[in-house]
């Protein structure tokens, strides 16, 4: 697994922003173009059964005021619609199936697919989180095409990113996994943790090594990112060598320890370890490391 071969970043879709204050100009284009609806609820996204990819329809789905422009693909134009319950619980019935996680199906997507559905659920929490100004209280609505939310008293909002250092921590033939406590039994990881305010994005990777280990780093190399809305954060993931071996855990941590990467392929094909879904950029770290894909 190369950054290259990072889930969820490869697209041709273009998100055209100029275009998201032309009203007249996206609604002259919804006449003329072919147009995709995506609705989406809590974040998640309708899979009917037998198909791979996620429900999409030509017609607007529920209020235009939910209604977010995502983009232009092969000269289609793609909206995701924010909907309620009572729309989400028809579209059900309708279809005989149910609103379910990205999770579950991001390996059976496409590339543009995946980016479709992780950009539209991104929008769609953002929206539901941001119902009312976080400065004065009153009342937002959507504006710039679902990009940008404004208060009665003209206050206004963009979508909120959460930026995460997420790290593969190496010493010759051995890599650094750990576990939380909440966690099913036998899955590791990388190590990974917020930016703190006022921290730079390197500062922080060297802390969490640091605080949940006890390691000390070197040689600091990024390896690339990986949007990740659940619920909104960006994944900014980097290779590094460790200064030492000595682990001390705290309390955040179930457990961290080192793999030779020999053990490491064999206990993950016994089952006895699970790393983390191949199409998270953990799992990327961790195939680049092991020089195959897991």
């Amino acid at each position: 697994m190369t950054p290259d071969s990072i889930y969820f970043t490869r697209t041709e879709l273009d998100r055209c922003a100029n275009m998201r204050d032309q009203k007249q100009r996206l609604k002259q284009l919804k006449k003329f173009k072919p147009c995709h609806y995506v609705p989406v609820y809590l974040g998640n996204h309708l899979y009917l059964k037998g198909e791979d990819n996620f429900f999409h329809s030509s017609q607007p789905i529920g209020s235009s005021r939910d209604e977010t422009f995502l983009g232009v693909l092969n000269d289609e134009l793609w909206f995701s619609c924010s909907i309620k319950e009572s729309e989400a619980r028809a579209l059900e019935e309708k279809h005989q199936a149910s609103f379910q996680s990205l999770r579950q199906y991001a390996l059976a997507l496409d590339d543009d697919q995946g980016h479709i559905a992780l950009y539209s659920r991104g929008m769609d929490l953002w929206h539901r989180r941001r119902v009312f100004c976080s400065i004065c209280g009153t009342k937002n609505k959507a504006a710039s095409s679902g990009h940008k939310m404004v208060c009665e008293n003209g206050h206004e909002q963009f979508p909120h990113i959460e930026p995460a250092v997420i790290v593969l921590v190496s010493d010759g033939d051995k890599c650094l996994l750990g576990r939380k406590h909440s966690w099913p039994p036998n899955v590791y990881s990388t190590l990974a943790g917020f930016v703190e305010p006022g921290e730079s994005i390197e500062d922080a990777v060297h802390r969490e090594v640091y605080e949940e280990s006890n390691i000390r780093l070197k040689n600091l190399q990024y390896f690339g990112s990986q949007p990740w809305p659940f619920p909104s954060s960006l994944m900014v993931a980097f290779k590094a060598e460790a200064r030492s071996d000595d682990i001390r855990l705290d309390d955040e941590m179930e457990d961290v320890r080192w793999f030779h990467k020999d053990d490491l392929i064999k206990w993950v094909k016994q089952g006895s370890i699970i790393l983390s879904p191949r199409f998270s950029v953990a799992n990327s770290l961790i195939s680049n490391f092991l020089g195959q894909e897991y």
